[in-house]
């Protein structure tokens, strides 16, 4: 049975985000205070006037992280297929003779 959703209230920069989720209340914390950092930084470095262009160019950077890690972990998925295969016809051979 699916665990029920819950309200998680996430803070960042100052606002509050309830989510209601049934992913795990810390977890959900540690995105937040994952994305809060993001935006930070990105505000320290830029000096930007407006709260919103650093939270908007730390979604564009986390979205990257994201988009790098996709494709890396589709190349190992690719990568672990051809030796599965490979392993697989060696077997058969082995078996065969």
């Amino acid at each position: 049975m699916a665990e029920p959703y819950k309200t998680t209230i996430l803070r960042i920069m100052g606002d509050e985000y309830p989510i209601k989720s049934d992913a795990d209340s810390d977890y959900l914390q540690e995105l937040a205070k994952y994305v809060e950092e993001k935006i930070q930084s990105i505000a320290l470095k830029n000096k930007f006037p407006s709260k919103l262009k650093s939270e908007v160019l730390a979604s564009i950077i986390i979205t990257d992280e994201y988009f790098s890690e996709k494709k890396k972990n589709a190349k190992i998925e690719q990568k672990l297929t051809e030796l599965t295969d490979l392993l697989r016809e060696n077997l058969a051979e082995e078996y065969v003779n």
